[in-house]
């Protein structure tokens, strides 16, 4: 890369000559390039390969940082140290182990190993040790390590203590103790201190302010307060307080570093003037930021949407017909320019039925398919049965769930019994023949279907529906395994969700087997290409992406900002977070918001959030409330465009 092709702040950021730096990199700014290009840059200027370490946060991005180099130096970035924080600090534990009571070849515990480590813990303290207790007191312990909470609960540091003392007698670090140990080793002897900050001459930090307390000390022990320390990071992007993220580490910098330049990056390559204008008008709202106003190099482009629907599902629709439309009508599109943002990730199983009704190949990224989830595949175990007494499959997995007293050995009889006598095993629950202690409990479950099956036969479809939830015992399983509340009115609002679309279903004229067909063939995306869809995905993932057209929904009150944030008065967070959805746009936003919404299971009235108020209205286009503007015509002549291409009909 030639210098010409960076602007002036970047190039001021790239060629710095020492000293501390911050680089407050705006979105869409050209970070990545920037750091890339120093590292490049200190190469060039004969600072040894050895005296640089530059880390970030995730193994993706660290990939990437390492792939550029590579094109841009060759082999010599084999050399440089680029990693995650957490793979440096298991590079620091090893080389050091006998500091942290290791030894070289250390393990890493997670996910599994944690936990069975973990029971272990508390079964030999005499507590109770079920998964979901090991799930908390692992949880627990992590914020302990961490640093977000604090040591007054004795009985929990007893388990820390009992916990890290397996660790260490089995030779292992968890992830917490690979941020820890590090720190305490880097404190404690001067020779690996010193070690360490000659490999960290230059230090160069990614997505700063993603770092937690933790990772700051870390910084300040690797780098003196006139140090070669450059990190990028963005204030208004600091989303991620819940899990440790401490954005006053960036304030902190010009304290514990005198002489920090700071350079701002505000030239903003990815979205239109309205976008931005929009965007920097909301986060300008917010007290704790260091400022900055970016500014759009691709013109001014149309206006941010406003959308308000009836409901939800209407909301659902409104946006897969609009993404179909402008697939149609725009030149070179690709469903992968589409994107759909939400606040929390159970507001996608609407989207997932409009987008699957409307035939477009669609994407939910980190997490669930509204169909994959748990509870909707328990309950259409139950209709799969109902409509099918022959699948035993679906028979396996209704009989599981809740648990009845039948186990695996009364199962695996069962099983013999229906082979012999060439039958399903729901005929063969309800078979005078069946002999088997459990018997009595399989005959009630044979009953059970019988009479739901009768339900199906004889009463309304909304009856019929909420007897499965109630005769299996189901809906009171779900409500019981939940941890809170939320959580159980978000399972049983999907399930409420399928309960709609049966309705619908019958009032066409069709019955429980059409219904489950409909559903599989809709659920069948084997022969999509996952690089071709439609993104579907929470604000938080959708972090450091960007699409052309981006729709963000549920803009509401309660629902964004959440009600959580409002009352535990973090707002400033949550609007960020808005910040961080509206600059995922390029060329095309638009925010919607339902008037009525499904809370509780209770309908109630929602206002529009405050965000959609915040910005600067000039360039906000309320399209429902002024149906004879640009917008308004220019939304409806691309759905009448799209049908006239589907239909073959000639302009």
């Amino acid at each position: 890369m030639s210098t010409s092709e960076l602007n002036q702040e970047q190039y001021d950021a790239v060629f710095h000559r020492g000293g501390p730096l911050l680089v407050l990199a705006g979105a869409g700014s050209g970070k990545t390039r920037v750091i890339t290009e120093r590292i490049a840059a200190l190469v060039e200027r004969d600072v040894p390969e050895d005296a640089i370490t530059a880390v970030t946060f995730t193994n993706k991005a660290a990939r990437e940082m390492r792939e550029r180099l590579q094109g841009r130096l060759g082999d010599t970035s084999k050399r440089l140290r680029i990693c995650t924080f957490h793979s440096l600090g298991l590079a620091i534990v090893r080389e050091h182990a006998e500091l942290a009571g290791r030894k070289a070849n250390v393990s890493i515990f997670a996910g599994s190993e944690q936990k069975s480590a973990m029971k272990s813990v508390l079964a030999e303290m005499q507590l109770a040790a079920d998964a979901d207790q090991v799930d908390r007191v692992l949880s627990r312990i992590s914020q302990l390590k961490s640093g977000l909470i604090e040591e007054h609960d004795n009985q929990l540091s007893e388990i820390r203590e009992h916990y890290d003392e397996l660790l260490m007698r089995m030779n292992a670090v968890d992830f917490d103790d690979l941020m820890v140990l590090p720190i305490k080793i880097l404190n404690e002897d001067a020779h690996a201190r010193a070690l360490w900050q000659a490999r960290a001459r230059h230090f160069l930090v990614d997505e700063y302010q993603d770092s937690s307390r933790l990772q700051y000390d870390w910084v300040r022990m690797l780098v003196p307060a006139d140090g070669n320390l450059t990190v990028v990071g963005d204030d208004d992007q600091s989303i991620y307080g819940w899990r440790g993220a401490e954005v006053k580490n960036l304030f902190m910098l010009e304290r514990d570093y005198p002489s920090l330049k700071v350079i701002r990056l505000e030239e903003n390559y990815r979205s239109t003037g309205s976008i931005l204008t929009a965007s920097n008008s909301l986060i300008a709202k917010n007290t704790e930021r260091m400022g900055k106003t970016l500014r759009s190099n691709l013109g001014d482009g149309k206006p941010v949407r406003v959308w308000e629907c009836p409901n939800p599902e209407e909301e659902a629709r409104r946006v897969a017909g609009d993404i179909k439309a402008r697939f149609a009508t725009t030149q070179d599109a690709k469903w992968e320019h589409f994107c759909v943002l939400y606040r929390a990730s159970y507001q996608a199983r609407s989207v997932e039925i409009a987008m699957r009704e409307a035939k477009i190949p669609y994407h939910v990224s980190g997490g669930l398919s509204f169909f994959d989830r748990a509870e909707i595949q328990d309950l259409l175990a139950y209709l799969r049965l109902l409509a099918n007494g022959d699948d035993d499959l679906a028979f396996m997995r209704a009989i599981a769930r809740p648990r009845r007293g039948i186990g695996a050995k009364a199962l695996g009889d069962l099983g013999d019994f229906a082979m012999a006598n060439s039958c399903s095993l729901l005929e063969s629950c309800s078979h005078d023949d069946l002999v088997h202690q459990r018997a009595v409990n399989l005959r009630e479950f044979g009953d059970l279907m019988v009479g739901l099956e009768f339900q199906f036969r004889h009463c309304e479809p909304d009856e019929a529906f909420d007897a499965v939830l109630d005769m299996t015992h189901l809906e009171a399983a779900i409500r019981a395994e939940a941890d809170t509340e939320e959580l159980a009115e978000m399972r049983m609002g999907n399930l409420m969700e399928l309960r709609r679309w049966w309705i619908k279903h019958t009032e066409n004229g069709g019955n429980l087997a059409e219904f489950l067909q409909h559903i599989f063939l809709l659920a069948d995306k084997s022969d999509d290409d996952p690089s071709e869809q439609v993104r579907l995905m929470t604000v938080h993932g959708a972090k450091g992406l960007e699409f052309d057209q981006v729709y963000v929904i549920g803009t509401e009150d309660g629902i964004f900002p959440h009600k959580n944030a409002v009352e535990e008065n973090r707002m400033e967070e949550e609007r960020r977070l808005m910040y961080v959805a509206m600059t995922r746009a390029r060329f095309h936003l638009t925010l919607s918001y339902a008037r009525v919404r499904q809370r509780f299971g209770q309908k109630e009235k929602s206002a529009p959030s405050l965000f959609l108020h915040e910005p600067d209205q000039s360039v906000m286009r309320w399209v429902d409330k002024n149906p004879e503007c640009e917008e308004a015509k220019e939304e409806a002549e691309d759905h009448m465009a799209a049908m006239r291409r589907m239909l073959g009909i000639e302009d």
